[in-house]
């Protein structure tokens, strides 16, 4: 379980760090009778989209994805050493943008339903008050299967004792030694007029990174 929590939270961690600082292979993408997979219907379907005309796509390694251009483009490295792409823009609460991060994990010791599954039922422990869903999402092209986590968390801020901040989280099955992630964040108090749910949504795995 340890290994487990320690490879679903890689993706998250790196992506938080952002803001305080400025094995063997996976196994095969699972099937319809994965018990990973989700059950429940979530309060929110969310469908993956085309980019709006006002949005400029950015390629990464595997993937590529959209964004409006008051976004600020940032490539940085893991300390895996695996390229990350940063999209961002300030918010309302200075130590907490709004933010979009893809990060490549390479060599998944569990799938990404496993992973998914995992990552889930961490934030529901925090209790109600956290909203965590999972769903599978429907991606484009022949990669997946892929999975969406979303909940909410309160965070430090300056001026304020604690902000909640409202994330999604993306993990798509690329190939079985690939699993990319999105995770997309802002205040909760602008997540839904913020642009990061919709900058996920434009999120597209290359074809030719599935085994």
């Amino acid at each position: 379980m340890i290994r487990r929590l320690a490879a679903v939270s890689g993706a998250l961690t790196l992506a938080l760090a952002l803001t305080a600082c400025g094995g063997d292979g996976g196994d095969e993408p699972k099937t319809a009778d994965d018990p990973y997979l989700p059950t429940g219907s979530p309060s929110v379907t969310v469908t993956m989209t085309s980019p709006p005309a006002d949005y400029s796509t950015v390629s990464g390694e595997g993937f590529s994805i959209s964004a409006p251009g008051e976004f600020q483009q940032r490539r940085l490295t893991s300390a895996d050493g695996e390229p990350m792409l940063v999209l961002e823009k300030p918010s309302s609460i200075e130590a907490i943008p709004q933010r979009v991060v893809v990060i490549r994990d390479v060599d998944p010791q569990q799938s990404a339903a496993e992973q998914s599954f995992a990552l889930e039922s961490v934030k529901a422990a925090g209790g109600p008050a956290g909203d965590a869903e999972r769903s599978q999402v429907d991606v484009p092209g022949d990669a997946g299967p892929a999975f969406l986590i979303t909940w909410k968390e309160e965070r430090p801020a300056e001026g304020a004792s604690t902000v909640q901040v409202t994330y999604w989280q993306l993990m798509e099955q690329v190939g079985k030694d690939l699993i990319i992630n999105v995770v997309a964040f802002a205040p909760t108090s602008e997540f839904e007029t913020s642009e990061v749910s919709k900058i996920l949504r434009t999120f597209v795995a290359d074809d030719s990174q599935v085994a």
